[in-house]
């Protein structure tokens, strides 16, 4: 029985004061000012929260107000959560790492303290280009081997374009290559052209003579081909170091970090010649 008078004495309370404020608002000016007065602040709305939010349990907000999770310090608690789920962007570090990684891969890496990933992505960019001109060094030596091959065992002298060492390769003679010219030209009904003089006349002594200037040629061509396809690897290892040097700049050493379900997770690379390796690490902020 106590209770429930306390209860009802409780109501009681609230229902003089929410009338009490009606009453002060009714005897207000009943013009356009009168409404500026009620509606022009949180007045009401906080007399509102006095009576019913604090029974019921409902933040300012929720009644309709905007100014108490503010004055409480709710707006910057939001704020500052943001920024902490956001982070830091380290939109300065990752341009000037992928700047240095595109220049030279490993630069950037080193950069961002990564000093055992820049030294194996600067060694490959080393053992790239020294096989590019290991491989063309190749290609020259076999060409001119070549060159040396066709005068000795065709009669070959001085120096000529491309085009001329090939039809070398693929005619016994310098007459059965004009004779081919000829009626080349016979069929298209057009004056002849490329026509082999007498100063660059060649004649196989036979036909293995001419299929071993044939192979060392092509052994020269397959060496510029792998040094040509060099260049694709360097490519791809200046990518693959500027894409890896933007991602983890700002981040630890050999760590790829992502949150999943609340939980921070992380790739630690362990980067050895002797024992490589990775580890898993999962971390939670409380």
């Amino acid at each position: 029985m106590l209770k429930d008078f306390a209860g009802r004495k409780r109501m009681s309370v609230q229902i003089l004061a929410l009338a009490a404020m009606v009453l002060a608002v009714s005897v207000a000016p009943s013009s356009g000012q009168a409404q500026d007065v009620l509606f022009s602040g949180d007045d009401f709305l906080r007399s509102e929260y006095l009576i019913l939010g604090a029974r019921t349990g409902l933040a300012f907000d929720q009644v309709g107000g905007d100014g108490l999770s503010d004055e409480f310090g709710g707006g910057a608690a939001v704020e500052e959560e943001k920024e902490e789920v956001q982070g830091p962007s380290h939109t300065g570090d990752k341009v000037k790492a992928g700047l240095l990684s595109a220049v030279l891969p490993g630069a950037g890496q080193f950069y961002n303290g990564q000093k055992s990933k820049a030294y194996i992505m600067g060694g490959v960019e080393v053992a790239i280009w020294t096989a590019y001109f290991v491989f063309d060094a190749q290609g020259d030596a076999r060409m001119e081997s070549a060159e040396e091959w066709a005068g000795i065992y065709a009669g070959t002298r001085g120096d000529h374009e491309n085009s001329y060492w090939q039809n070398v390769g693929h005619y016994m003679d310098s007459d059965v290559y004009n004779e081919s010219r000829l009626r080349e030209a016979r069929a298209l009904q057009e004056a002849p052209s490329g026509l082999i003089g007498s100063g660059e006349a060649w004649q196989w002594v036979n036909e293995d003579r001419k299929d071993g200037y044939s192979k060392l040629r092509a052994d020269g061509n397959s060496a510029y081909d792998r040094r040509d396809f060099m260049i694709l690897f360097a490519v791809v290892n200046r990518a693959v170091s500027v894409v890896d040097a933007v991602l983890n700049a700002g981040k630890s050493d050999g760590v790829l970090e992502t949150e999943v379900l609340g939980m921070n997770i992380g790739l630690e690379m362990l980067p050895s010649f002797t024992d490589p390796g990775a580890r898993w690490v999962v971390s939670r902020s409380f």
